[in-house]
């Protein structure tokens, strides 16, 4: 679910908070909501592949945060809240259900005015929190992807400039390059940012109905960006707010399809916005 600022400040001696640090040096040190762990969200990922965490290690860096299982955590991240889109996405598949998102994360909070903290990291009483087995069925592997192809409908939540294979990242990641530029043969590109306000709260349900209006609830969507983050914004808009029931992200997105040979790419103009 998606919590509102004022809630949250009524309510922050009830919950964890938790800030997904992309940038943590800078970011949460300068300031943070009161209250909040920092946890870094690379900290949710396998140490030595490009997979996610055991249930073991995930385990640990919950239970170091001092969340246990029956929390509600409330996430927020910088980066207009990606971060915490996908951490979301992450906890649900190994079992945690107790979840929000800070509507308008950081950002929000500090526009209306409420009050950070910046003397240092928040260090809570550890706790032993256990992780489940993770169910990856809104997760997809390539393998399953490219087999399957045509049954899929395909969201790129990309930029334009990515879709169209002008640039393969944003400006704050040039230096993560690929391949390949362009995009999976017929996806549709929905900007992750068109499903977001100026102030960085997700749009109404009627207007993410209007954006998605040309999907059926039949359709088996997948969605994808560069490294998944994106798109789980898209993810939550349809599955969570919109209750498609078949959406699942393609997490390894453009880095790993960008990088491999021998599959389809294509590069045009997105018909879509």
């Amino acid at each position: 679910m998606l919590v509102s600022v004022e809630w949250l400040n009524n309510n922050l001696k009830d919950v964890k908070v938790v800030e997904i640090g992309y940038n943590p040096q800078i970011n949460y040190y300068e300031g943070h909501i009161p209250g909040a762990v920092l946890i870094n969200w690379r900290d949710f990922l396998d140490d030595n592949s490009r997979d996610f965490a055991s249930p073991g290690k995930l385990s640990k860096v919950l239970g170091n945060a001092g969340i246990n299982n029956d929390d509600l955590i409330v996430l927020y991240s910088e980066m207009n809240n990606r971060y915490a889109f996908y951490v979301y996405w992450i906890l649900k598949a190994y079992g945690h259900s107790n979840l929000a998102i800070l509507n308008g994360g950081i950002y929000k909070w500090l526009k209306e005015g409420y009050p950070i903290e910046s003397d240092g990291i928040v260090v809570n009483k550890k706790s032993e929190y256990k992780a489940r087995k993770p169910d990856w069925s809104s997760r997809i592997l390539v393998w399953e992807l490219l087999s399957k192809l045509k049954e899929f409908v395909l969201i790129d939540s990309r930029s334009k400039e990515e879709y169209n294979g002008l640039t393969t990242a944003p400006p704050e990641h040039k230096c993560e390059q690929t391949q390949m530029s362009g995009h999976i043969p017929g996806a549709k590109n929905i900007p992750w940012t068109i499903l977001l306000n100026e102030d960085e709260t997700m749009k109404s349900r009627d207007e993410l109905e209007r954006i998605f209006s040309w999907l059926s609830k039949e359709d088996k969507i997948v969605v994808y960006c560069r490294t998944g983050a994106r798109a789980s914004v898209a993810w939550y808009a349809l599955k969570e707010v919109l209750g498609f029931k078949l959406v699942r992200l393609y997490d390894g997105s453009w880095v790993e399809y960008g990088n491999m040979v021998g599959v389809p790419v294509e590069k045009s103009v997105s018909d879509r916005f």
